[in-house]
């Protein structure tokens, strides 16, 4: 309450600061004109004039120069101007009279309170002295005048009031929303330093999970352990992609998603996301189809990660709510009057459907169509709210057609230009090549250690441990290392600082970032500590292998017959 009442006097303050401003600008081109009046039509009270009008001239500069003492200018003004109004009255008869109106916009723009209304009282008042002046006059003309005056000055003293009240109203409802999007500003950045933190923390014994999970599928294993182990895989894998949702719809919600536009190849992306949900889609009976118009170019600048990520979606929900029948994903597209090259996208599935009145909820954060879908098939709610904004992002519309009982049917467009350049070429590992080298794994975490040294000595390479950043300082400085994988949460010295100063100290050994933050400031300032890449956590095998690829010789020592199942 007491922070309303604050927001309150200062618009207040504010309203009436910017008035009397304006108030003393026209004072001081007035009294200008009052001069320039008198010289060409009373000569003779050209002292008078010009003793009134350098009084208000230099008034009305003092309040223009210190618009911080604006009261008490516009009080010493109206202590002087009070006996001039009478004066000119009394000296010149019906004429200043007739120009009260037009006076009494000073006390209105300089003045507030009790002081506008005894100035304007003041005013109007002098019209009723014009008997006393000692010239001639139409007494039928001053009853007008007076009658005239006083009805002015009470219209333009209410509506004065009016006006106040109305701008301070006005001002007061701009300081609320800009207190509320401040705060709510406030709110973003703690929700994100909160994501922050949560996703490291539950990334790291993810990692672990995910890794020694990994590891234990490499090596020989009883055909009745395996299905459990490949269980637990896809568990934790499911975990990671809803913490992805999660992350994403915060980037979405605080307009921090960044797009990245390149060549991509979209026969490419949608067989990769077919093939990730036919064992599901093999076991339930459900055949998953793709069609693409045979005269459709399919290399396009776009975004590969958004692009599969809708996609993916749309996919996994078909699947999952589709107990017989078909998943079928097409792909057609056509040119705008424009000339744009434009996409179109569909995924149709022959599963439950969706009711019209659950349509209208389904792309809002956090909703599912019915209740009993968490209870039997599970999810977030997040999907499609994330499909629609990344849509969106785009440049694209989404749109879903559906009823109970004859499956669904989703459809989006995107303007995709066309290009001839081929997506490129990750370095693919053979499941015979195998790396050399000598790689640093800087890592505090004792469970991550065992995982990163576990999968890089699979695949041939020896490997040495640091627990904070400074151990990694004084074994970067005292051997020589083909690659430092190097975390960024560490104790006594974090990664990118560690990166800062063996950059300074002239280590070229190449830096990646081995860490479970996903926020993008944070992986820009380790990338500007001097770090070459990054790498996520949970590990990501292939990810992995395009970077061992990168910076270390092949050989062909050992096989990696590890195959994910998921």
């Amino acid at each position: 309450m007491i922070e309303k009442q604050s927001l309150m006097s200062g618009s207040l303050s504010d309203v009436t600061s910017k008035l009397r401003r304006t108030g003393f600008g026209i004072l001081l081109a007035f009294s200008i004109l009052i001069i320039i009046a008198v010289v060409f039509n009373r000569p003779e009270n050209l002292f008078v004039a010009v003793l009134l009008s350098l009084v208000w001239f230099v008034v009305a500069l003092v309040g223009l120069w210190l618009p911080n003492c604006g009261d008490e200018v516009a009080k010493v003004w109206a202590l002087l101007s009070i006996p001039i109004a009478p004066y000119l009255v009394l000296s010149n008869g019906l004429l200043p009279a007739t120009l009260i109106p037009i006076g009494t916009i000073f006390p209105v723009l300089l003045l507030k309170g009790w002081w506008r209304l005894l100035l304007m009282v003041i005013l109007v008042s002098c019209s009723f002295l014009v008997p006393l002046h000692a010239g001639t006059y139409d007494s039928a003309i001053w009853l007008r005048v007076c009658i005239t005056n006083v009805t002015v000055s009470m219209l333009i003293f209410a509506l004065s009031h009016l006006l106040e009240s109305a701008l301070t109203e006005s001002k007061n409802k701009a300081l609320e929303l800009d207190d509320a999007l401040e705060k709510e500003k406030q709110a973003l950045a703690s929700q994100s330093r909160f994501l922050a933190t949560m996703s490291h923390e539950i990334r790291t014994p993810l990692n672990g999970i995910l890794g020694l999970t990994d590891v234990v599928l490499a090596n020989t294993i009883t055909e009745q352990a395996r299905p459990n182990l490949e269980k637990i895989q896809c568990s934790g894998q499911s975990l990671n992609r809803i913490l992805n949702d999660i992350l994403d719809l915060s980037k979405l919600n605080a307009g921090k998603l960044n797009l990245e536009f390149m060549p991509i190849d979209l026969k490419l992306i949608v067989k990769e996301c077919m093939a990730l949900y036919a064992p599901i889609a093999n076991e339930k009976g459900v055949s998953l189809h793709i069609d693409i118009a045979r005269d459709m170019s399919t290399l396009v600048i776009g975004d590969a990660t958004r692009i599969s990520q809708v996609l993916n979606n749309l996919i996994s929900n078909a699947v999952k709510f589709t107990q017989q029948g078909s998943v079928r994903l097409s792909l057609t597209f056509q040119f705008t009057s424009s000339g744009d090259h434009v996409v179109h996208f569909s995924v149709m599935d022959t599963g439950e459907g969706i009711s019209e009145q659950q349509q209208h909820i389904i792309f809002d954060a956090y909703a599912q169509a019915d209740s009993r879908v968490n209870r039997v098939h599970g999810g977030t709610g997040l999907g499609l709210q994330i499909v629609k904004n990344l849509v969106e992002a785009m440049g694209g519309e989404i749109v879903v057609n559906s009823s109970p009982g004859n499956g669904s049917h989703f459809q989006f467009s995107l303007p995709l230009a066309i290009t001839t350049i081929k997506e490129p070429k990750f370095t693919i590992v053979e499941p015979k090549r195998y790396f050399s080298g000598h790689v640093l794994v800087a890592e505090d975490n004792p469970i991550n250690q065992a995982v990163a040294k576990s999968l890089l000595e699979m695949m041939g390479i020896t490997v040495a441990l640091a627990n904070n950043g400074q151990e990694a300082i004084d074994s970067a400085l005292a051997m020589t290392f083909d690659l430092i994988l190097m975390d960024l949460h560490m104790p006594e010295v974090n990664g990118a600082e560690a990166a800062k100063l063996l950059r300074e100290l002239n280590v070229t050994t190449p830096i990646i970032a081995f860490t479970a933050a996903v926020i993008s400031d944070e992986i820009n300032n380790a990338l500007k500590s001097g770090m070459d890449g990054y790498l996520t956590k949970p590990v990501n095998k292939n990810a992995l292998h395009t970077v061992l690829s990168k910076y270390l010789r092949t050989s062909q020592n050992r096989v990696d017959s590890s195959i994910s199942r998921c």
